[in-house]
């Protein structure tokens, strides 16, 4: 995974730190943006081979959880 840390520009005086309110400026380009104690993080989408791996163990454990009666799969958005 490629993760890239981006400062926000600054002058030698001042420390600008990256608030949600920056977060909502930044494009809707299917990179993930993340805000870590006010430092910008972003990574790429992930590869659709990472996708069809999570959604096969997601069916795995479904199938496991109901033929056992136990747990519960949930889809976090």
């Amino acid at each position: 995974m490629l993760l890239l840390r981006i400062h926000p520009p600054m002058t030698s005086t001042e420390i600008v730190r990256w608030t949600v309110a920056d977060l909502e400026l930044l494009p809707d380009d299917g990179r993930h943006y993340e805000i870590i104690d006010g430092e910008l993080f972003v990574t790429r989408a992930p590869h659709w081979k990472h996708q069809n791996v999570t959604i096969r163990i997601g069916t795995a454990l479904t199938i496991w959880s109901n033929e056992n009666g136990l747990g519960e799969q949930l889809t976090l958005v």
